[in-house]
C-alpha cells in the first residue's frame, strides 16, 4: 500500500494555509488586554513587535527542521528523530486529546456565535443543557453550526489538499485586502490622533516597566500561534528545500506586519475607555471608521477569518495522526491514503468525529491547562536543531543568527512555562498529568512501531556527513 502524500502545494498555497492558521480571534481581543496592563499605546505596539520577534525566531528554527525532515506530522517527526518515539507520541497524543481537537471545536463554536449576527437564530438557544459532576454540557445553534462547519471542511479535504487550498487561497486574499484596506483608511482618517499619544517611552521607562511588558507579551505570543503549520503539511509542499523556509518566514512576517497595522489602527480609532472595555474592539473600531453599517460587514469578515483558521487546523491536525499511524503508533487505518485524491481520508474523518464530540463542552480552559506541557515540548523541538547538527544533518538553509535564534525561542518558551506555572501551579500540573496519560497508550502501540519506516529516506533532500 502507498503511504505517500503528494507534493502538490505551491509556495502561495502553503503561505495561505499558514496565514489562516495564525490569524484568528486573538488580534481582535488582545489589544484591549495589553492596553489594560500597560496604559501606553507605544508600549502596546512595542509588545506586538517583541511578540513578532519571538515568533519569527521560532519560524526560522522550525524551518530548518521541516527542511531536514519534510514529512507530515510536524513536531511529532522531529521529536521522534531527536529523542524517542515515546516523547513524539506524547506530543501527538496531546494534539489529539486536546490542542488540535479542542481548537477545532472552539473555532466551530465561535463561528456559530458570530453567524448569529448574520442569520436569524438566537445564539443562546440550546437544544439541551445538563450539568454532570459540575461539568456543563450543552448543545445549541452555535454547536450545530460548528459541527456542520467541521464536517463540511473535512468533506472538502477528503477530495485532496489541492481542492481545500483553493478555498484557503480565496479566504487568504480576502483577509489581506480587508486588513490592508481597513488599516490604510483608519490610519489616514485618524492619523491626527497621534498627537494624543504620550511621549515615546525612554529606555529608563521601558526598563522600569519590564515586568509589565513580560506579562503583556504573553497574550501576544498566543495570538501569533500557528506559524508552524507548514511543518504539518511539509510532505505536500513542492520543492521543500526552497519553499518550506520561504513559507514559514514570509508567512510569519506578513502576519506580523498586518498585526502591527491593525493594532495601530485600533489605538488610533478607539478611545482609552473603549480599549479598556475590550468589548468587540474590531467591530467598534470599524464602526468608528466606516459608520454603524460596518458592524454587519465586519461580522461577516470575522466569520471568514474563523473559517480560514478552522480549515487550516483541520488540515494540520489530520497529518499528525496520519504520521503516527504510518509509524505504527496509532490505529493502522488512519495511515491510509485515498487512491485517487491522495488525502489521509480516514485521519480526517476520525478527527472530525472526535473534535465534534467536544462541541458540547466548554473547552477553552482545557487549552490553557495543557499549554505549559506543550511549551516544554516546543522548547525540546527547537533544541533538536543542535542535536541534528551534532549528528551531521545538513541542508542549504541556514538559520539566521544561529545559534542565538533558537536559543531566544527556547528561552521564551521556558519563560512562558515558568510564568504560567507560577500563576496557576495546579492548572499546570493538571496539564502535565493529561499529557502523561499518553504513556500507557504508547506502550499499547509500541510493538507495532517501525523505527526506520520505509517512507523517510525517499523524502529527505539532505546530506548527512
Amino acid at each position: 500500500m502507498d503511504f505517500h502524500l503528494n507534493r502538490t502545494l505551491s509556495l502561495k498555497d502553503s503561505i495561505a494555509i499558514l496565514f489562516s492558521s495564525m490569524v484568528g480571534s486573538g488580534v481582535f481581543i488582545t489589544t484591549g488586554i495589553i492596553y489594560g496592563i500597560l496604559k501606553d499605546p507605544w508600549m502596546v505596539l512595542l509588545v506586538w513587535i517583541l511578540g513578532a520577534i519571538f515568533s519569527i525566531a521560532g519560524a526560522f528554527t522550525f524551518a530548518k527542521l521541516a527542511i531536514l525532515f519534510p514529512l507530515a506530522g510536524g513536531e511529532y517527526v522531529y521529536l521522534k528523530k531527536a529523542y524517542s518515539p515515546m516523547i513524539a507520541f506524547m506530543n501527538g497524543w496531546a494534539s489529539l486529546l486536546i490542542t488540535f481537537s479542542a481548537s477545532i471545536s472552539v473555532l466551530g463554536l465561535a463561528l456559530g456565535e458570530y453567524l448569529a449576527f448574520l442569520l436569524p437564530y438566537e445564539s443562546s438557544h440550546t437544544f439541551f443543557h445538563y450539568k454532570i459532576l459540575g461539568i456543563s454540557i450543552k448543545f445549541g445553534y452555535p454547536g450545530l453550526v460548528g459541527v456542520i462547519a467541521i464536517f463540511g471542511f473535512t468533506f472538502i479535504n477528503y477530495f485532496g489538499i489541492r481542492k481545500a487550498s483553493l478555498i484557503q487561497n480565496s479566504i487568504f486574499y480576502i483577509q489581506i485586502v480587508v486588513f490592508l484596506f481597513f488599516s490604510i483608511v483608519a490610519i489616514s482618517l485618524f492619523g491626527g490622533n497621534f498627537s494624543t499619544f504620550p511621549d515615546f517611552p525612554t529606555p529608563t521607562n521601558l526598563f522600569s516597566n519590564t515586568s509589565l511588558i513580560l506579562i503583556a507579551i504573553i497574550p501576544v505570543i498566543f495570538s501569533y500561534l500557528g506559524w508552524n503549520m507548514v511543518t504539518y503539511i511539509a510532505e505536500e509542499v513542492k520543492e521543500p528545500e526552497k519553499n518550506i523556509s520561504r513559507t514559514i518566514i514570509l508567512g510569519t512576517a506578513l502576519v506580523a506586519v498586518l498585526y502591527f497595522l491593525v493594532n495601530l489602527s485600533f489605538l488610533l480609532t478607539l478611545s482609552p475607555t473603549e480599549l479598556l472595555k475590550n468589548d468587540g474592539l474590531g467591530v467598534q473600531s470599524s464602526m468608528n471608521v466606516f459608520g454603524k453599517s460596518a458592524k454587519f460587514y465586519f461580522s461577516f469578515f470575522f466569520c471568514l477569518v474563523i473559517l480560514g483558521s478552522l480549515s487550516a487546523s483541520i488540515i494540520g491536525g489530520s497529518r499528525i495522526y496520519f504520521a503516527m499511524a504510518r509509524d505504527g503508533l496509532f490505529f493502522p487505518f488512519l495511515s491510509k491514503v485515498h487512491v485517487h485524491y491522495r488525502s489521509p481520508y480516514n485521519s480526517l474523518l476520525f478527527q472530525a468525529l472526535y473534535a465534534s464530540l467536544f462541541i458540547v463542552f466548554d473547552l477553552e480552559f482545557l487549552l490553557y491547562t495543557i499549554t505549559s506541557a506543550i511549551l516544554v515540548l516546543s522548547a525540546l523541538t527547537a533544541y533538536s536543531v543542535f542535536i541534528f547538527a551534532k549528528r551531521g544533518y545538513t541542508s542549504k538553509y541556514k538559520i539566521p543568527f544561529y545559534p542565538v535564534t533558537p536559543i531566544l525561542y527556547i528561552a521564551g518558551c521556558l519563560f512562558l512555562v515558568f510564568h504560567l506555572t507560577w500563576e496557576n501551579p495546579t492548572q499546570a500540573l493538571f496539564g502535565f498529568l493529561i499529557l502523561s496519560t499518553g504513556i500507557p497508550v504508547y506502550f499499547i502501540f509500541k510493538k507495532k512501531f517501525v523505527k526506520n519506516h520505509h517512507m523517510e529516506e525517499d523524502h529527505l533532500p539532505v546530506n548527512k556527513k
